[in-house]
């Protein structure tokens, strides 16, 4: 369990904060009265962008995970299993092997994350106007929304987890014979086998960060202006030139 909490961990710190600075970052490229026209693309856009780097921090715990489920015996603890997939492959190719899969997998399931999450709260409050009367009202729907969006990404992304985790357990064996065979083993339902325990579990961490991110930003009155003036100060100082 330690990659995995470290894992979400890491994930959750980075790609929330990330994908709300590249979403002004392109609205401001697109410019505000652009963001209605091309909502969509920036959403997902954002999404891709804030996942992506988030994975440079997954990639090594995913790593372990796998590796520790596909071989218990490799070491004792997590520190072990990583310093043992170190030593036998390095440190790039041990703990990275797989990165372009990997962000396959994510960024799938970031994009569609944040674009599920995004119109179901919008329908939630159009719907429902009272839901946006009250704090609690309102993480109600953050939870409820992020439970929804989980739920979606991991069906979306559940074909690049299947690959991924074969590979990590044959050790050797490239992606595109792990498809194949698996094809040829199970038919297409086969790169779905485990998505039902898959959409529970990341329907939970997918509502439970929403909601902490929401709660986190309501703690500290965080609102989406102050970001703004954040991001503007930012660019202005990179802007002016050296004294």
């Amino acid at each position: 369990w330690v990659p995995t909490v470290t894992g979400y961990a890491w994930y959750g710190l980075t790609v929330y904060p990330g994908y709300e600075i590249f979403k002004r970052f392109f609205v401001g490229l697109v410019g505000e009265a652009n963001d209605a026209v091309y909502h969509v693309p920036l959403v997902l856009l954002s999404g891709a962008c804030s996942t992506a780097i988030a994975c440079i921090g997954v990639c090594p715990a995913e790593a372990t995970r796998i590796r520790q489920v596909s071989d218990p015996s490799c070491a004792p603890t997590a520190l072990g299993v990583a310093r043992r997939i170190v030593d036998e492959g390095g440190f790039f190719k041990g703990l990275y092997e797989g990165f372009n899969l990997l962000l396959a997998r994510q960024i799938s399931f970031g994009m569609m994350k944040f674009l599920v999450f995004d119109y179901f709260a919008n329908w939630v409050y159009a719907t429902f106007p009272v839901m946006d009367d009250n704090t609690t009202l309102q993480l109600t729907v953050s939870l409820l929304s992020g439970a929804v969006a989980g739920v979606v990404s991991t069906i979306v992304s559940q074909p690049a987890d299947t690959v991924l985790t074969k590979m990590k357990a044959s050790q050797s064996e490239p992606a595109v014979s792990v498809i194949s065979r698996v094809y040829k083993e199970y038919g297409p339902t086969g790169f779905f086998q485990g998505v039902g325990s898959r959409c529970v579990w990341a329907g939970s961490i997918i509502a439970g960060q929403f909601l902490l991110y929401d709660v986190g930003k309501n703690a500290l009155q965080v609102a989406p202006e102050d970001l703004t003036l954040f991001l503007d100060v930012l660019g202005s100082v990179q802007m002016s030139p050296p004294i």
